[in-house]
């Protein structure tokens, strides 16, 4: 019985820990800013100030900011990176932050010997955190690379919920708009898109003036796109330009 309290306790820590409070900013180097959820203008986020749920972070180049969740997971804000802090539990999982643009390294804690279950948002890709340490970045066209650095990262497509890939340490995948993530390669590999194949169409040639040659049409694509006409005398491709009519027959 004591046991069972235990691992229930351990369970339900990260929630009392974060009924304290959002997240805390611990560091700060060069420019970075805050606007409260309730606010309309942004203010210099200093060193142990309290951000809530709601509110917004943003970097300025060459700047950096760290920020500490209640129970000593924390995360490094890298610069020309925007955010929202997040505080609302989705299924099983706690989601901390909406990372709209930028980079951010998470370090997430263990409580009796697992991860805590966090999750981040992007505008496009939902990631469930099962390890401790892995990379967002989402750039201007809101697509979103994970990186996983330790343990194992869930990263699924806010387009298809049904789908999603699990990253092993220094394994990464990229979710663009409205597509599935993609097959996830090694941390130092390229990412490749997705590619269809196109083939451009034999195009007739043209006449003198820029029109199509109604005797390449002829030729190129009827007699060869039809070899086996079974109208033989009737064809279009029959060398006869005195072409049959077509007999038509009626029930009696």
């Amino acid at each position: 019985m004591r046991k069972v309290l235990i691992v229930l306790a351990l369970l339900l820590l990260p929630s009392a820990l974060w009924a304290q409070g959002a997240l805390r900013v611990t560091r700060v180097d060069g420019q970075a800013e805050v606007r409260a959820a309730a606010g309309k203008t942004f203010i210099p986020a200093k060193s142990g100030q309290s951000i809530q749920a709601g509110d917004e972070l943003r970097t300025g180049p060459g700047s950096s900011v760290i920020l500490t969740a209640p129970d000593e997971s924390y995360m490094v804000v890298s610069e020309n990176s925007k955010l929202t802090v997040d505080d609302f539990w989705s299924g099983n999982f706690k989601s901390i932050m909406n990372l709209m643009l930028g980079q951010v390294r998470f370090y997430i804690q263990r409580l009796g010997g697992r991860p805590n279950r966090y999750s981040v948002r992007t505008p496009t890709a939902l990631i469930a955190v099962r390890g401790t340490t892995f990379d967002v970045i989402v750039d201007d066209t809101q697509t979103a690379e994970v990186r996983c650095l330790d343990g194992q990262v869930t990263v699924e497509s806010l387009s298809f919920p049904d789908r999603e890939v699990v990253l092993s340490p220094e394994m990464k995948t990229l979710v663009r708009p409205g597509e599935i993530p993609m097959t996830p390669v090694r941390n130092e590999a390229e990412l490749r898109p997705r590619m269809i194949p196109l083939h451009k169409k034999n195009a007739p040639a043209t006449d003198g003036k820029g029109a199509p040659s109604m005797e390449i049409l002829a030729r190129d694509n009827d007699r060869r796109n039809r070899p086996l006409d079974p109208q033989q005398g009737n064809s279009r491709t029959n060398e006869n330009t005195q072409r049959a009519k077509p007999t038509l027959t009626f029930p009696q």
